[in-house]
């Protein structure tokens, strides 16, 4: 239950808030406001269940509050905090039917008990009020629920219209909220919302669906613009709306459509409504236009292994995709479906040629598009640690290679033939090549028979034609000009240089 503390005497209200562990014992409470005037402004946001309250607070006191709470039917037990010469306000609150008094003075036991006394008559009320839904609010809800899951069968809406008049004449328009609430809860959201536009609640499968009499020619627009930016602020969520039509036996065909454009509330997050024009003209993101980018970038990260780099990449990439102007859910899905398979297949690809992990399948649009960039991370990073793993745990790789190389240097090695001798698939061994001594295969390679030349040519007299021949050059005037780049000499004047043969 929500509890809301209400004192224009910060002391008291961040008192009450700190000295009682209110979460564990089962509480939320909900940030304290120093006047009436803001608890007013709460009730349309997040409503309390339980309201601890100064009694004379500057502007509206304590005791107008709960008379306005009780006029405007909101389930709220109070407990109001009165000092020793408070008399006349708590005799007002005893008649007024005040849920509960404590003076300022009370201890956090007292505090507690009081709140444990309203939460058990707040449930005895809800249990009641649970009870004494009338049977035909209950017979509409089922009756609707059935309609709209029957598209083959013709149904009498006389019971809707018996109930709610309005119906009587078109046209309707179905709408659908991506939350569910409890009964009281509708009912309340059911009376704000007829406040401005005729309409009628109902749950169906965790979803809130709304039946809405329009007027004719749309002229009520600007009112459901405005119930729908109310409904936003308290579901957190855009109002999905299907088309407009003249008869109530199209209902099913509308609840298809507006759950088939449930994922858009996610791309067009912004929105108090999600309507059919806002969806119609999307094409779908194109595979080619900036697939190899985000591939490319993607696959760096991994081989990077920094998780807060590929975190930061999900992010904005994250904020491409929902962003684009012709996104739509499937093409999101499978461009992020051709990323994760792509990324898989390069770990395994650069790792070992038996690989023995098993990566989880791409989640469906409704897993992952409410929190896309925790789902995303979580799937990636997993590829990011195994290929992190497999790096660090084979990087003595290089030095085999360079062993294997050095024994065969008077032959042509190929980057395969090295790969195989290890064996290590031959992109993933130049990839722990390049990491760990900062060259490619071939610079590594180069040097090493430009290093044995050397030694040839130091120790021994052996000719620099045959010394090429000796390091795997099968030219020895490619051979010169290659040593030439490491020393700026031929390797004739290098050995008149350094040469210990005497």
């Amino acid at each position: 239950m929500k509890v809301l503390i209400a004192d224009d005497e910060i002391i008291i209200r961040e008192g009450i808030s700190k000295v009682i562990p209110w979460s564990e014992l089962g509480y939320t409470l909900l940030k304290p406001v120093s006047s009436a005037e803001e608890v007013i402004k709460q009730l349309e946001i997040e409503c309390p269940d339980i309201l601890i309250s100064d009694i004379r607070m500057k502007g509206m006191t304590g005791l107008e509050l709960v008379s306005y709470i009780a006029e405007n039917n909101y389930q709220i037990e109070s407990i109001l905090l009165t000092g020793y010469d408070d008399f006349e306000y708590t005799q007002e609150a005893i008649r007024q039917n005040v849920c509960d008094y404590l003076l300022k003075t009370s201890s956090p036991d007292e505090i507690i008990s009081a709140v444990e006394r309203a939460k058990k008559r707040l449930e005895k009320v809800k249990e009641y009020d649970l009870l004494k839904v009338s049977e035909v609010e209950r017979t509409v809800n089922n009756f609707l629920r059935e309609a709209i899951q029957d598209e083959s069968r013709k149904f009498d809406y006389e019971i809707l219209i018996g109930a709610n008049p309005v119906f009587e004449k078109p046209p309707y328009q179905l709408m659908l909220i991506d939350a569910s609430d409890n009964p009281g809860h509708i009912q309340a959201r059911e009376e704000l919302w007829n406040s401005y536009i005729n309409g009628k609640w109902f749950g169906y499968h965790n979803h809130l669906l709304i039946i809405v009499k329009r007027e004719k020619y749309l002229k009520d627009d600007y009112l459901l613009q405005i119930a729908s930016r109310r409904i936003k602020e308290i579901y957190q969520k855009p109002i999905i709306m299907g088309s407009i039509v003249s008869s109530l036996d199209d209902l099913p065909n509308l609840y298809k459509q507006v759950t088939s454009f449930i994922p858009y509330q996610w791309i067009l997050s912004d929105r108090s409504r999600v309507m059919e024009k806002d969806i119609v003209d999307r094409k779908g993101i194109s595979y080619k236009d900036y697939m190899t980018t985000h591939k490319n970038e993607l696959m760096e990260c991994i081989k990077q292994g920094n998780e807060e780099n590929l975190k930061r990449w999900i992010s904005a990439f994250v904020e491409w995709l929902f962003h684009h102007p012709d996104a739509t859910p499937k093409s999101i899905q499978f461009y992020v479906q051709h990323l994760y398979i792509e990324s898989i297949r390069f770990i395994n690809q650069f790792g070992q040629k038996k690989s023995q992990e098993n990566y989880e399948s791409m989640p469906p649009i409704q897993t992952w598009f409410e929190h896309p960039k925790e789902e995303l991370f979580s799937l990636f990073v997993v590829i990011l640690r195994n290929f992190k793993r497999s790096y660090q745990k084979n990087t003595n790789y290089v030095e085999e290679s360079i062993l294997y190389m050095e024994k065969c240097l008077g032959e042509p090695i190929t980057l395969k033939e090295v790969a195989d001798k290890i064996p290590v698939h031959p992109n993933y061994l130049s990839e722990v090549i390049r990491r760990k001594m900062g060259k490619s295969y071939v610079e590594l390679l180069t040097d090493l028979r430009i290093k044995k030349a050397v030694d040839y040519l130091t120790y021994t007299s052996v000719s620099v034609k045959e010394i090429a021949h000796l390091v795997g050059y099968t030219d020895s005037k490619y051979f010169t000009k290659i040593f030439k780049r490491y020393y700026d000499m031929t390797p004739s004047q290098y050995r008149d240089k350094h040469s210990h043969i005497n």
